[in-house]
């Protein structure tokens, strides 16, 4: 466990001279029990073996920030863990390459870690303690072993779907899956988040519901961060949504449970939303008029899906790694700019017949 700054300058230094995408990273936070998250655990490997840096109790993190920022990194699932890399150090490393995007394009239905060891090693990891509260300390000894075993099998694993790749000739997706991936994810950085009280589902609501609702989830954040703790321990998000509705309806509604100061703050929160004017509710989302699709559209829809299905089937890909349906829909409405929109593998299977026939053959061969 590195735990002080002179322990992570020694870790510095060796992962300094390890190879570019021959390191192994996986994190764990507190989301499920404190109100702000925080990076907890750092799991680090490579060929020397594995590390665990415990960000919580080193008070300067910026020799791990700084080797980063150039590093190339294997993860599995790295979505989540970008996110807390961005949020806690601002930074992101240079390539991520993601295990879980590559057990896609080989075709694995089933591309959890777990799945993945078992399936190529023939271990089963335990999930004990998948949501154990990594912000304890000390971290007990089967939490470490749990954090290392998540680290454990990535370079290896990362070898041999790679080899397979290379055999398939389907690395060079791969690559501009992981590029494409990181690229978003800095595209985020310094973007406004939309406003977050408008959670999946509000769209049932009108602007005097959505006055609720604001109302209500400022209230369920306070609380939440009041008792630090996630905010669906004080209410779901179904909760709020149906407290809102009663809300935008008139009806009267039961108090939350709690105790009697969460009750009376509840009760003052749906107070000041009675007492807002009209001008003050929130605006409806501002939708786009669906555009007049053309004629051929459905004709379009129904050959480019076709086509795509018949390539899944063909390459024993999940249809929706060649283009989604949302996707599909673009291309043929506007074929030209919808096919923009796709990857460039994603565009060469779906329009160069001979790209296409090559994978085919190359699956086949295997």
């Amino acid at each position: 466990m590195i735990s002080d700054a002179a322990s992570l300058d020694l870790w510095v230094k060796r992962a300094e001279v390890q190879p570019q995408g021959r390191t192994a990273l996986d994190l764990e936070a507190d989301s499920l029990h404190r109100y702000r998250e925080s990076l907890c655990l750092i799991q680090y490997a490579d060929e020397q073996g594995i590390e665990i840096i415990d960000p919580l109790i080193i008070k300067d993190m910026s020799p791990f920030r700084d080797w980063l920022r150039g590093a190339e990194v294997w993860m599995h699932g790295a979505d989540y863990d970008m996110c807390l890399l961005m949020e806690t150090f601002g930074e992101l490393p240079a390539m991520i390459y993601d295990t879980q995007v590559a057990a896609r394009l080989l075709g694995h239905e089933r591309f959890g870690l777990a799945a993945l060891v078992e399936h190529f090693y023939g271990v089963k990891l335990s999930k004990k303690n998948q949501k154990a509260n990594w912000g304890m300390r000390p971290i007990p000894e089967a939490m470490q072993a749990y954090a290392q075993g998540d680290v454990a099998y990535m370079l290896d694993m990362a070898d041999r779907m790679v080899e397979q790749l290379k055999r398939m000739g389907r690395y060079s997706w791969f690559l501009e899956s992981c590029a494409v991936n990181l690229h978003r994810r800095r595209m985020l950085r310094g973007a406004e988040k939309r406003e977050a009280w408008r959670i999946r589902g509000c769209g049932q609501l009108n602007r005097r519901g959505l006055a609720a609702l604001r109302a209500l989830w400022l209230w369920r954040e306070a609380e939440a961060e009041r008792i630090n703790r996630p905010v669906f321990m004080v209410c779901s998000n179904q909760e709020l949504l149906k407290r809102s509705a009663q809300l935008q309806d008139f009806r009267r509604i039961l108090p939350p449970h709690g105790h009697a100061g969460r009750i009376a703050r509840y009760h003052r929160a749906v107070r000041c939303f009675q007492l807002l004017d009209e001008d003050e509710y929130p605006l409806l989302p501002h939708w786009p008029k669906p555009r007049q699709m053309p004629r051929h559209f459905e004709k379009s829809l129904e050959s480019w899906l076709a086509r795509r299905d018949a390539l899944a089937s063909a390459l024993h890909l999940d249809a929706s790694l060649i283009a989604s349906r949302a996707q599909v829909e673009a291309i043929a409405a506007d074929e030209e700019k919808g096919l923009a929109g796709l990857l460039r593998w994603q565009c060469e299977l779906l329009t160069d017949s001979t790209a296409a026939q090559r994978a085919i053959s190359l699956t086949c061969q295997l």
